[in-house]
C-alpha cells in the first residue's frame, strides 16, 4: 500500500535536515520541525549529526601589505596566504512526541540552532577579522498539532509551538589600537550571551492513505540583547583592558513549505523550500556599557568592536525519492540546493548536496536510521576592506576560495511505546 510510504520521509529529512542547515547563512546549524507529530502513537528520538566543512581561503591579501606588523613571534615574516576556514562539528538532537487525544499531540525537543566555531590561527590577514571565533546556543522547545478531519479520508492540522533559546558568542582577533602611521596593536576578546524566546505557527493538510502531506510553517526571529565584556591585551603588555559591552541582533525569521506523496507501492517522492530572512543581518555593534571611556578613546555608548555580516536571504530547495525495500529496510536519496547568504564579506556561497539514507526497524518498536551526504561550498571571492564606517579598513583582507568539499553524516534511533 502507499501508506507505507510515509514512514519513508523521515529517512528523507534526515538526509537534508541536519547536514544541510548546518551551513545555512553560515550560522543556523538545526531547523525546527514538526515532523514527529505525525508519528503514530508516543515516540522518542535521538540522533547527532557530524559535519566536515572543507573550506580554503587562498591568495589572502592584507592592506597592511604582505609583512606582519603585529609585535610578537612573527613580527616582520610574511603573512600566510591560505588558511582552513572550516572546523568540524557535531550536532545533537533529542525529541519526544506524546499522543494526548486522538487529535492532539504535542513533542518537546532540544537542539542547538545556530553556531560557528572557526579558528584561522596567526600570521595571516585574517587575524584582524577573527582568529578564533564561537558561537554556541541551545533551544529547548514545545510543538503541538491539533487535526481535524477534512472529508472521507484527509486531515488538516494546525501547529504551533514555541522555544526558550540560549545563546552565546565569543571572538579573538587582533585589533589596531591607534590609527597610522603610529599603529599600535592589541589582542581583543569578546564575549557575550542571552536569553529569548521565539515562536512558530503553521498549517498542514494530509491524506495518510496515499502518504500525502503539505505543511507551511513560519518561524519567529528570535531578538537577543547580548551582554559581555572586551578585553584587550596591548601586544607586549602584561596588563589588560576590560569594559561591559553591549550589542543588539535578531535571529532570522523564516518560512518554509514541505510536500510529500506516494507514487507508487512502497515509493515516496518529497520536496521542500524554505526562505531565510538573512538580510536582516548586517552589522552588529558592541557599545561601551562601562561607567568611564575605555582605553581613553571609546566614549561611554561608543562602538568598541563590531561583525559586519550583511547577509542576503537564502532559499534552501530540496526534492528526493524514498523506497521501502522490506519490512526491515527503506531507503531515500535527496538533492539539496542551499543558496549562498554572502554579499562579498564572507564565504558562505551556494551549496550542492546529494544525500543517502537507510532506516532499519529492528523491532516493532525501536529503530535506527543513518544517512550521509557529500556535496560542495561553489567559489568566490571575499572583500572585507570596505566595511569600516569610514568607508574603509586598513585591516581588512581579500581571499579568493576554490570549490571545496563538505561532508557529513547522521545517526538516529527512535523508540515508539
Amino acid at each position: 500500500m502507499l501508506k507505507t510510504a510515509l514512514k519513508l520521509s523521515a529517512v528523507s529529512l534526515a538526509l537534508s535536515g541536519g547536514i544541510l542547515t548546518a551551513h545555512a547563512g553560515g550560522l543556523e546549524r538545526s531547523s525546527q520541525d514538526f515532523d514527529i507529530l505525525f508519528e503514530e502513537g508516543n515516540v522518542v528520538e535521538t540522533g547527532a549529526t557530524f559535519v566536515a566543512p572543507q573550506r580554503k581561503l587562498k591568495n589572502i591579501q592584507s592592506g597592511l601589505g604582505p609583512v606582519n606588523p603585529v609585535p610578537g613571534p612573527d613580527f616582520g615574516k610574511r603573512f600566510d596566504t591560505e588558511v582552513d576556514e572550516g572546523k568540524s562539528y557535531w550536532v545533537p538532537k533529542v525529541s519526544a512526541k506524546v499522543q494526548l487525544t486522538d487529535d492532539l499531540a504535542c513533542a518537546a525537543q532540544y537542539r542547538q540552532p545556530w553556531g560557528i566555531e572557526t579558528d584561522s590561527g596567526l600570521n595571516n590577514a585574517r587575524m584582524f577579522s577573527a582568529i578564533e571565533q564561537k558561537i554556541s546556543s541551545n533551544d529547548y522547545g514545545l510543538n503541538c498539532s491539533y487535526r481535524f478531519e477534512a472529508g472521507d479520508k484527509g486531515f488538516f492540522r494546525l501547529l504551533g509551538g514555541v522555544s526558550y533559546q540560549e545563546l552565546k558568542g565569543k571572538q579573538t582577533k587582533i585589533s589596531a589600537l591607534s590609527p597610522p602611521p603610529a599603529l599600535s596593536f592589541g589582542d581583543s576578546r569578546l564575549d557575550v550571551d542571552d536569553k529569548a524566546i521565539g515562536w512558530r505557527i503553521g498549517a498542514a493538510y494530509e491524506i495518510p492513505e496515499i502518504a500525502l502531506r503539505a505543511s507551511l510553517v513560519y518561524q519567529s526571529k528570535v531578538s537577543y540583547d547580548l551582554d559581555g565584556t572586551v578585553t584587550v591585551t596591548p601586544m607586549g603588555s602584561p596588563i589588560s583592558f576590560t569594559t561591559p559591552v553591549s550589542g543588539s541582533v535578531a535571529t532570522p525569521q523564516s518560512v518554509e513549505f514541505k510536500f510529500q506523496t506516494g507514487i507508487a507501492p512502497d515509493w515516496l517522492a518529497l520536496a521542500s523550500i524554505k526562505w531565510t530572512d538573512w538580510k536582516s543581518i548586517t552589522n552588529v555593534s558592541f557599545v561601551n556599557t562601562g561607567d568611564k571611556p575605555f582605553l581613553g578613546v571609546r566614549p561611554i555608548g561608543a562602538e568598541v568592536t563590531s561583525l559586519d555580516l550583511y547577509y542576503k536571504d537564502g532559499w534552501t530547495v530540496m526534492g528526493g525519492i524514498g523506497h521501502k525495500f522490506n519490512d526491515k529496510w527503506s531507503g531515500a536519496a535527496t538533492v539539496t540546493w542551499d543558496r549562498g547568504t554572502t554579499t562579498g564579506l564572507t564565504s558562505q556561497t551556494d551549496v550542492w548536496l546529494l544525500g543517502l539514507g537507510a532506516n532499519y526497524k529492528a523491532t516493532q518498536h525501536l529503530e535506527f536510521r543513518l544517512a550521509g551526504a557529500i556535496g560542495i561550498l561553489t567559489s568566490g571571492t571575499l572583500d572585507n576592506t570596505l566595511t569600516a564606517k569610514n568607508g574603509g579598513s586598513l585591516t581588512g583582507s581579500k581571499a579568493d576560495f576554490g570549490t571545496d568539499v563538505v561532508g557529513g553524516m547522521t545517526l538516529s534511533a527512535k523508540y515508539r511505546f
